[in-house]
């Protein structure tokens, strides 16, 4: 599933089956490789509250189902969303070879099933590779190292995978 696809998502309780809220954005660890939480915006107008990916008891394709409206608090009450990256923060990172040749920047993450972890990442593709369908991908564990600056570095022979020959 695409990280993109679960904002709007609706969020679920499980304990009086009512609609708590929708998912405004995918938090992830500072190397955007495992998924920390969600925020769930309530109401058209409404704050934004948190909920940790321990607490939300499954993933579907059409909300998210968490135990209970406790599930969900400020964001700040979460040791383990302190500097969570967000999904806007992932795309737009620049993917850099060690060789120091940009391959392009990160268009979307693709995550497991149960959106836990990140299992590849796709690159903005030019129009004209849209055009054909040319998904340019390459799978998460290829990543070497992500700076703070919006840059990912990754070996060098993936540029022969990314790009054509």
């Amino acid at each position: 599933m695409k990280a993109s696809d679960l904002k709007g998502r609706a969020v679920v309780t499980l304990a009086d089956a009512s609609k708590v809220g929708q998912v405004d954005d995918v938090l992830f660890d500072a190397a955007f490789r495992e998924v920390l939480g969600f925020r769930v915006k309530k109401g058209t107008f409404g704050h934004t509250d948190a909920v940790t990916r321990t607490n939300v008891s499954a993933v579907g394709a059409d909300a998210l189902t968490v135990p209970n409206p406790e599930a969900i608090n400020a964001e700040d009450r979460f040791a383990e969303l302190a500097g969570a990256a967000t999904t806007s923060q992932a795309y737009g990172t620049k993917v850099v070879t060690e060789g120091g040749d940009l391959l392009g920047t990160i268009a979307e993450l693709d995550l497991d099933d149960e959106a836990r972890t990140v299992l590849t990442y796709t690159l903005a593709a030019p129009l004209l590779d849209k055009l054909r369908h040319r998904v340019l991908s390459f799978n998460a564990t290829q990543v070497l190292r992500l700076g703070e600056g919006g840059i990912m570095i990754v070996p060098d022979a993936l540029a022969s995978e990314v790009r054509p020959a």
